[in-house]
């Protein structure tokens, strides 16, 4: 199934795996190795997209919250609570992608939006020493007895991710949850110090069928650009694309 949607990938041995990732420790069967996989930092990725919106004429208000949406197919009022008080602004159309939080928003709007916050949770671990950068593997993996994806960011970071918690909007960090995703990087890779790592939980805004929902709702403009779990930035530049299209098609049937 992932042949015929264009991922190409092939089975490795043992052996070969040791030969793509030297520092990976421990016994297996074999696994797969994907030569297009790629690792990036999304922080980085969502600051300098930033930064070209701004170029562009974007203008965000940031420390704003959302307090009512309507719209009526012409116009979208939103209601925003802020520092100084609350204004309304007034709108052409409006696109909801608020994670977790755009269910009660897209209620306001008259639609459904069944997503449900599942709560992953990831470290970071700071390879301040040399012995521990080169320990630390450079190829992407996945667990896939564990589910736990690492990616290594630069020379001085390594993250660790997985697990998936249906804890409905929590932002708790258990100690539960961090401390296997610890043990695996000892057990692993145990020339890597793990005496400074970050824990990190976030909410993916998950759908029944995983499938994220892009298009329009039940008003002409209002659209959604959400729902897409764990592949959000995987994810993120297709369903845009996707997005276009559909306000373009809407905007140019009103002119």
């Amino acid at each position: 199934m992932l042949a015929a949607g264009g991922l190409a990938r092939r089975a490795v041995t043992p052996a070969e795996m040791r030969a793509i990732e030297p520092t990976l420790q421990g016994e297996y069967f074999g696994g797969y190795y994907t030569e297009s996989d790629s690792t990036g930092d999304i922080h980085k990725y969502t600051q300098g997209l930033a930064q070209a919106c701004l170029r562009h004429g974007v203008n965000f208000l940031y420390g704003h919250e959302v307090l009512n949406a309507h719209a009526d197919g012409h116009s979208a009022q939103i209601t925003l609570k802020h520092a100084e008080g609350t204004d309304v602004r007034v709108f052409d159309g409006v696109v909801v992608c608020a994670g977790v939080y755009g269910r009660g928003i897209a209620a306001q709007l008259g639609d459904r939006l069944n997503i449900y916050p599942v709560k992953g949770y990831s470290i970071t671990v700071h390879l301040n020493d040399e012995a521990s950068q080169a320990a630390a593997p450079q190829v992407s993996l996945l667990d896939d007895e564990t589910k736990l994806v690492t990616s290594r960011l630069g020379q001085d970071r390594f993250r660790v991710a997985g697990t998936a918690e249906f804890n409905g909007i929590n932002h708790d960090i258990r100690a539960d949850r961090i401390r296997p995703l610890v043990n695996w990087v000892n057990q692993c890779f145990p020339g890597v110090s793990t005496r400074r790592t970050e824990p990190w939980a976030g909410l993916r805004p998950m759908m029944p069928n995983m499938m994220p929902r892009v298009g329009q709702g039940r008003c002409a403009n209002v659209f959604y650009n959400t729902g897409h779990g764990h592949l959000g930035w995987t994810l993120s530049a297709i369903t845009a694309h996707q997005l276009v299209g559909h306000v373009q098609h809407h905007f140019a049937k009103r002119a």
